[in-house]
């Protein structure tokens, strides 16, 4: 394998667990951008937002994906949910490696929302994440090598990705 590989998807759809499974399978480091812009600002996810809102918390985000690319390290990445909005950040992360688009219906992803009981700064409720996904809906579909996860297991996403990977 060659380069990282890139878990992209609207959020709910999986991108952590299915890519620290995947880092695992393929014994390779997992990086989740959220984990790695959290300790870097030294504050929460939301607390960013709260604090610099979404244009700085892009900012910080862009930085972090830039000092993670700059790595030759073959690495794993869950990136977040609009971090490919960014061109520049999409452009890179293909010159880097593969990126796996995972995908699920809204009606799953509401259902993982409300499960997960997280704290969504673009998407304190159920109206706003429905209407984010409406909104970053055709960027998604715009992405290559897209998983459904609608009813399919974090286990069976890998399984699907190494396939991807393997062709």
């Amino acid at each position: 394998m060659n380069g990282s590989i890139f878990v992209t998807g609207p959020p709910c759809s999986g991108k952590s667990t299915t890519g620290k499974l995947l880092a695992l399978k393929l014994n390779l480091p997992f990086r989740d951008l959220d984990t790695i812009i959290a300790a870097s600002a030294s504050m929460s996810i939301p607390d960013i937002f709260s604090h610099f809102k979404e244009e700085g918390f892009r900012r910080l985000e862009s930085e972090a994906l830039t000092s993670l690319l700059s790595t030759p390290e073959s690495v794993v990445v869950a990136l977040g949910g609009g971090c490919l909005l960014e061109n520049s950040n999409l452009i890179a992360v293909r010159k880097k490696g593969i990126l796996i688009t995972l995908a699920a219906s809204d009606d799953e992803l509401l259902k993982r929302r409300i499960a997960q009981k997280r704290n969504r700064p673009l998407a304190e409720d159920d109206t706003a994440f429905i209407e984010l996904l409406e909104n970053r809906r055709e960027h998604y579909n715009s992405l290559p090598n897209r998983i459904d996860t609608s009813d399919i297991t974090p286990a069976e996403t890998v399984l699907r990705i190494i396939s991807i990977l393997g062709s």
